[in-house]
């Protein structure tokens, strides 16, 4: 009877402090290496980076599409673009010229 009520009065005493042990356990490993710690945020930095690059680039060359379509406007149409447009669209050429295919830019 004496070792059971010392038995409780100890797990009365240790219950307090080992559930907020595991509390600050828990909450000290999602702050770590959970989906929003610190770990993830390296990862997500560096995608970021990455996603920086990729929306630059496409940027870059939406302008350059930008460019090309302003200048194939029906009301300034230049002649230049014009010729290139339909010499590449129905591969014509003079007399005496020369085509050569370019691959596609990137």
């Amino acid at each position: 009877m004496r070792m059971r009520r010392r038995v409780s009065e100890n797990f009365g005493r240790l219950a307090v402090p080992v559930i907020c042990c595991a509390v600050i356990g828990y909450f000290g490993y999602s702050g770590i290496a959970g989906s929003r710690g610190l770990v993830a945020r390296n990862d997500s930095q560096a995608e970021l980076a990455v996603r920086q690059n990729d929306l630059a680039q496409l940027q870059r060359e939406r302008r350059a599409l930008q460019h090309r379509i302003s200048l194939l406007n029906s009301k300034a149409l230049d002649p230049d673009m014009l010729d290139e447009v339909a010499r590449g669209m129905l591969s014509q050429s003079r007399p005496g010229e020369v085509a050569v295919p370019r691959r596609a830019q990137r």
